[in-house]
């Protein structure tokens, strides 16, 4: 991901930047910024780098990513992705990765963005989902390392291992298992803490219990 920020932010500075500079923006040794621009350069990216005393590093001007990596079906495909997902998920709201990719092709994507908004209204009975919030990031936890957590829901306290987040008509939801398979709207949760607890079952997909799980 960051070799991807690192073009996009050469692409947006008017003027060449220093290899400290970057070391300093994304927080890394200037050792590994000069690897990641070793990686760009091997992958086709033109990086120009200008040694000396005003020396620096830029992108040659005159390069759009998008037509060198994507076809024009696989860009409107992209961008018809990015438009969709803005409107569901508040973290790629936030990535502003429209924004960036019209840096880089102003005229297209724009034209694309236009082409949507006025074709392609959407209009759900739910807010955006963040997974980045306080609740999810105590979720992802307990996906990650496979354990249990403790759900307060409507006064209730329940404990549940998360298998999976599902995006369902009614929001974002996740499926989990307590004995039984669930369904929880996200949006029923009113408190969520990590438990010690571990599975030792063996647990089933969703999309192979769609038939067998209770919904809450």
């Amino acid at each position: 991901m960051r070799l991807l920020d690192l073009i996009f932010y050469l692409l947006k500075c008017s003027s060449k930047v220093t290899i400290k500079e970057l070391a300093k923006t994304f927080n890394v040794s200037t050792k590994t910024i000069q690897r990641d621009l070793d990686k760009l350069s091997v992958l086709g990216i033109p990086i120009i780098i200008y040694r000396g005393k005003d020396g620096g590093v830029e992108i040659d001007k005159n390069y759009i990513i998008a037509k060198q990596v994507l076809k024009q079906s696989d860009y409107h495909a992209l961008i018809t992705s990015l438009y969709i997902g803005e409107h569901l998920s508040e973290s790629i709201h936030e990535a502003s990765l429209i924004d960036k990719f019209r840096l880089m092709d102003p005229n297209k994507c724009s034209d694309i963005i236009n082409h949507l908004q006025k074709h392609l209204i959407i209009d759900l009975p739910y807010p955006n989902f963040d997974l980045e919030s306080e609740l999810c990031q105590i979720i992802n936890q307990a996906l990650d390392n496979q354990v249990f957590i403790k759900l307060k829901i409507n006064h209730e306290m329940i404990e549940v291992l998360p298998i999976s987040y599902v995006l369902k008509p009614e929001g974002l939801c996740l499926y989990c298992y307590t004995g039984e398979y669930l369904l929880i709207q996200l949006a029923h949760i009113c408190e969520a803490n990590l438990s010690s607890k571990i599975c030792t079952d063996i647990i089933i997909d969703y999309n192979d219990n769609k038939e067998k799980i209770k919904f809450i």
